[in-house]
């Protein structure tokens, strides 16, 4: 049986910050240091805003800055890069419950105080 994709209408923006996310993802390096791993994710997530699909408004004063997202330029492709890995983990025999607990259970490790 082959594991069911979500479909959803995603921008041309939307489609390149879906390969921004991967590559935020691969630049990580178990093997330097934490400050070196931040530096090298944030520099692959500064083209979301030179692809557009974060922009950055400020006012004409300066006084107030506003970033704008949008759920189909950077969310929707990370929902659907993350169904795309179940649905490859599904394939090779790995349940979605099974997989949605193990990224849970990750996360909070990787997130706890």
């Amino acid at each position: 049986m082959r594991a069911y994709r979500p479909v959803m209408t995603i921008p041309e923006a939307g489609r390149a910050a879906g390969h921004v996310l991967l590559d935020a993802v691969s630049s990580w390096d178990g093997s330097v240091p934490i400050e070196q791993n931040a530096a090298a994710g944030n520099l692959a997530l500064e083209r979301l805003r030179e692809i557009g699909a974060v922009r950055v408004n400020v006012d004409d004063d300066g006084a107030e800055v506003r970033v704008d997202v949008t759920l189909d330029d950077v969310v929707g492709p990370a929902v659907l890069l993350l169904h795309g890995a179940l649905a490859m983990l599904e394939e090779r025999g790995v349940d979605q419950a099974t997989a949605l607990a193990g990224l849970r259970e990750s996360w909070d490790k990787t997130t706890a105080d």
